[in-house]
C-alpha cells in the first residue's frame, strides 16, 4: 500500500486541487446513471500539464534549454548589419599612374570638398609634382565612380562591395528599414499561423527558412537580391524566437514561467559577443555571415527531439497527442505512472470558440485596450533600447568591437536581476519603473553633458539607461504573453512586434532630430520611455494575489501559472 499511495492517482490529484479550489465540485457524481460531468469554467479548471510532469523537471530543463539555442541564429543575422553595413571612410580610387602617391596627399589635392566629387586631373601630373605642391590645380570637378576604404576598423562590408556611398549612401538604410519591416510582418503573420498550427511546426518550418535564406545571401551577386533577402530574413527570424519564446513557458509551470521566460533572453549578450569577435577575425562580411549560418543548420535536427506544447494541444482538442507527451515528460521527471490519465484529459474541456484565431481578436472586449496599451510601450521600449545602442557608438568609447562587447555584457546582470525583480514586485511595477529609470538617466546625460565636460560622466548616465531599459526588454515579453490566453498568446506576442518594428524604422532618423538641436534625440529618448513605462499602469497585473497564494500548496501537483488572464490550464 506504502507503493501505492505514493503514485500520482487521480483521486489523489484530484482531492488537493479541490482543496485548492481549482476545481468545480460536481454535484451528484456518481450518483447520476449518466454520470454526466458539468464543464469546468474559468480559472477553477486545474492546470493539467503541472498536474501530470509538475511545474519544472529535467524534462523541462532539457527542452527549455534546447529552445533558448534558438535565440542565437536570430540575434545573429539582426545583430550582423552593426559590423556588416558599418560606414568607414572612403575616398575617391587613386589612378594607376598615381598608385605611389601617400593617401593623404592624394585626398587632400583630388578632394577638398569631399569624396563624391574628385578634382580633375591635369595632363602628365605626377605623383612627385603632388608631393612638392608643384601640380597644377583645376577648379573643375566630376563625380566620383570608384572608391577605396578604410578596412583598419572592419574588412569588406556591404557598403565597399556594392559602393554604397554618396548618391547611394541612402540604400544602406533601405536594407535595414525593408528587413525591419519584415520584422513586423512577420511577427503577426507567425504568430497567427503558430496559434493554428501549432509552436513546434512553425518553428522548425520557419527555422528551415531561416538558414535556407542565410545561405541564399552569401550567394547574392547585387544589391537589390541581398534587399530582397533582407526582407524575408526579417519576416522568419522575428517567428523563429517568439515561437520559441512561447512554446518554453508553456512547458513549464508555477514560478517556472517567469524563469524561463528570462532565461530565454539569456543567449541574446552572448550572441553579440560571438558576432562582435567573428568580425574581427573575419574581415569579409560573406565569411560572418557563413561562420554564423552553420550553427542554426545543426538546429534543424531538434525536430525529432523537441514536443509540441501540450497546452496548446489541449487548448484545441488534440487530447490524444497530448497524452503521449505528458507520458513520456512525466517518466522522464520520474513522476512514475499516472493512474487514469485519461479520466483525468477528459475532465479537461477545450475552449469552445465561434471562430479561428485572428487579428480581430485582439481588438475585441478587454483585449482592445490592453492590445493598444502594449502597441505603446513596445514601441517607447525599442526606440529607448536600440537608441541607446546606436547613441553610445557616438560617445567615442573605443573599438567598435570592445564597444559592442562591453555593451552586451552589460545585459547579463540585467537579464539575471529581473527574475527575482519579477518574483518580487510583479510585472507593471519594474517595467515602469525601469522605464523612467531608462528616461532619468538620458536626461541626465544631456544635463552633465553641459554642466560638466567629463565624457566619462556621460557614459555612466548611459550604461545605467541601457542597464535599466535592458531589464524591462526582458520583462516585456513576459508580461505580453500573460496578457492573452493561450490561443491567441503567439499572436498577441507577435503583433506587438508591428510598433517594435516601426519604432525600429524609426531608429536611423531619430538623430536627424539633432539638425533642429543636439539634445533632442536623447530628449525623446526620455519623453518615450517615461509615457511608455506609464501607460504600463494601465493594465492589469498578472501575478496571482498573496490571498490567493496563501490559499494554493506550493507542493501541489495543481500548482500551475494562474494569472488573471492566463487560461493555461484551458
Amino acid at each position: 500500500m506504502g507503493d501505492i499511495n505514493k503514485l500520482n492517482t487521480l483521486p489523489d490529484l484530484m482531492r488537493k486541487c479541490f482543496k485548492m479550489g481549482l476545481f468545480k465540485i460536481i454535484p451528484n457524481q456518481g450518483l447520476n446513471k449518466d454520470k454526466h460531468q458539468e464543464p469546468i469554467e474559468g480559472n477553477e479548471q486545474g492546470d493539467v500539464v503541472s498536474a501530470v510532469i509538475g511545474d519544472y523537471g529535467r524534462w523541462q530543463l532539457l527542452m527549455t534549454f534546447l529552445l533558448s539555442l534558438f535565440s542565437f541564429p536570430c540575434t545573429f543575422h539582426i545583430y550582423l548589419p552593426t559590423f556588416t553595413a558599418k560606414m568607414t571612410n572612403f575616398w575617391c580610387r587613386r589612378p594607376d599612374n598615381l598608385s605611389s602617391l601617400p593617401l593623404d596627399d592624394w585626398v587632400n589635392y583630388s578632394q577638398p570638398i569631399d569624396a563624391c566629387y574628385v578634382r580633375l586631373l591635369p595632363a602628365g601630373i605626377s605623383a612627385e609634382s603632388i608631393i612638392n605642391n608643384t601640380a597644377p590645380i583645376l577648379d573643375s570637378f566630376q563625380k566620383c565612380t570608384e572608391w577605396d576604404y578604410d578596412r583598419s576598423e572592419v574588412g569588406a562590408t556591404i557598403i565597399s562591395e556594392w559602393n554604397l556611398v554618396c548618391d547611394n549612401a541612402n540604400l544602406t538604410v533601405l536594407a535595414e528599414v525593408v528587413f525591419l519591416v519584415g520584422v513586423g510582418v512577420g511577427g503577426v503573420i507567425g504568430g497567427w499561423i503558430s496559434d493554428k498550427f501549432g509552436r513546434k511546426r512553425i518553428l522548425m518550418g520557419m527555422m528551415v527558412a531561416q538558414s535556407a535564406l542565410a545561405i541564399l545571401s552569401l550567394l547574392v551577386s547585387s544589391y537589390l537580391q541581398y534587399v530582397v533577402v533582407r526582407l524575408f530574413m526579417g519576416l522568419v527570424s522575428v517567428s523563429v524566437v517568439y515561437a520559441a519564446f512561447v512554446l518554453s513557458v508553456e512547458l513549464v509551470g508555477g514560478p517556472w514561467v517567469t524563469i524561463a521566460g528570462v532565461c530565454n533572453f539569456f543567449p541574446l549578450p552572448l550572441a553579440y559577443v560571438i558576432v562582435s569577435l567573428l568580425s574581427m577575425i573575419m574581415p569579409n562580411w560573406r565569411d560572418v555571415q557563413l561562420a554564423l549560418t552553420v550553427p542554426g543548420c545543426f538546429l534543424i535536427a531538434l525536430w525529432f527531439v523537441l514536443p509540441e506544447s501540450p497546452r496548446w494541444l489541449l487548448s484545441v482538442g488534440r487530447t490524444q497527442e497530448a497524452k503521449v507527451i505528458l507520458e513520456k515528460a512525466a517518466k522522464f521527471n520520474n513522476k512514475g505512472s499516472v493512474i487514469d490519465l485519461d479520466k483525468m484529459l477528459s475532465l479537461y474541456k477545450p475552449e469552445t470558440r465561434k471562430e479561428e484565431p485572428s487579428v480581430l481578436m485582439l481588438f475585441k472586449g478587454n483585449l482592445m485596450k490592453r492590445t493598444f496599451c502594449l502597441f505603446i510601450a513596445w514601441f517607447s521600449m525599442t526606440i529607448a533600447y536600440y537608441g541607446l545602442v546606436l547613441n553610445i557608438g557616438k560617445f567615442n568609447m573605443g573599438d567598435l568591437h570592445m564597444t559592442s562587447i562591453i555593451l552586451a555584457l552589460v545585459e547579463v546582470p540585467a537579464i539575471a536581476i529581473s527574475i527575482p525583480i519579477l518574483f518580487k514586485a510583479g510585472r507593471r511595477l519594474p517595467i515602469f519603473t525601469s522605464m523612467v529609470i531608462c528616461g532619468a538617466a538620458c536626461i541626465a546625460s544631456e544635463l552633465l553633458s553641459i554642466s560638466f565636460n567629463e565624457e566619462w560622466v556621460m557614459i555612466a548616465c548611459l550604461m545605467v539607461g541601457k542597464f535599466a531599459i535592458a531589464t524591462t526588454n526582458m520583462m516585456l515579453p513576459i508580461f505580453t504573453a500573460e496578457l492573452y490566453p493561450t490561443i491567441i498568446r503567439n499572436l498577441g506576442v507577435g503583433a506587438s512586434q508591428i510598433s517594435s518594428g516601426l519604432a525600429l524604422i524609426c531608429i536611423p532618423y531619430l538623430w536627424e532630430l539633432t539638425k533642429l538641436n543636439l539634445h533632442l534625440p536623447m530628449a525623446t529618448i526620455a519623453a518615450l520611455s517615461a509615457a511608455g513605462g506609464t501607460i504600463v499602469l494601465l493594465l492589469p497585473d498578472t501575478i496571482v494575489s498573496s490571498k490567493e497564494n496563501t490559499r494554493q500548496s506550493a507542493s501541489s501537483p495543481c500548482n500551475g501559472t494562474f494569472t488573471v488572464t492566463d487560461d493555461r490550464g484551458h
